[in-house]
């Protein structure tokens, strides 16, 4: 079942259904299965280190434990940035409305790659809002699906067949490298031409 966000601008709120748009819906899918000699699907299995012992699909899962060993539920954990000081967390987008007060151009939405596609219920936006969005405005907010320990960046952009759409991003870290100054060519001159220049050490192709 598709959830929704909520969204306030101009003291206007408004719920949208936000549906996720992965490859399968742009390309479709292709599922494989593999059969035994006896034609019976066969299933995943996972072999444990000891080399003969098969776990079924389902039997492993992921766990957390502390330096003595001893296991440590996932309430308990407690992120801490480099330095070991805790780390203030954040709450996530569905818990309260997203302020949509943030404009920006395109050229800062391309400063950030794709990593998640929302479709939104474009008939749960304002008809001012739709018109900026067809326009060409971006408004870009900090999303986070589950809450965690920051939000990351977001953009809601509409396109001409009036629908509307959720890219969540990373930002690009690209950093520009260049000569400090300009180099300098030691030696004989390049940019003139003389007629007393030494050419003892010159290729003579004839002699090949």
């Amino acid at each position: 079942m598709a959830r929704s966000l909520s969204f306030s601008i101009k003291n206007t709120e408004f719920d949208a259904e936000i549906i996720k748009v992965d490859r399968s819906h742009l390309y479709g899918t292709v599922s494989i299965e593999t059969a035994d000699m006896n034609g019976a699907r066969c299933a995943v299995a996972t072999l444990a280190v000891d080399g003969k012992t098969l776990i079924p699909k389902g039997g492993t899962a992921l766990g957390y434990i502390n330096p003595d060993g001893e296991w440590v539920s996932r309430d308990e954990l407690q992120p801490v940035d480099l330095d070991g000081e805790p780390v203030e967390e954040v709450e996530s987008s569905f818990d309260a409305p997203i302020v949509l007060d943030k404009k920006c151009d395109a050229e800062e939405f391309l400063n950030h790659s794709v990593r998640l596609v929302y479709r939104l219920d474009a008939e749960a936006f304002p008809a001012e809002l739709m018109s900026e969005l067809k326009a060409g405005t971006l408004f870009q907010f900090g999303f986070s699906y589950r809450g965690g320990v920051g939000y990351d960046p977001a953009f809601i952009l509409g396109d001409e067949d009036d629908n509307v759409w959720m890219m969540v991003t990373r930002e690009n870290r690209v950093e520009s490298v260049g000569l400090a100054q300009a180099a300098v060519c030691y030696g004989e001159n390049l940019d003139e031409d003389t007629d007393d220049e030494d050419t003892s050490d010159s290729i003579d192709f004839s002699m090949l």
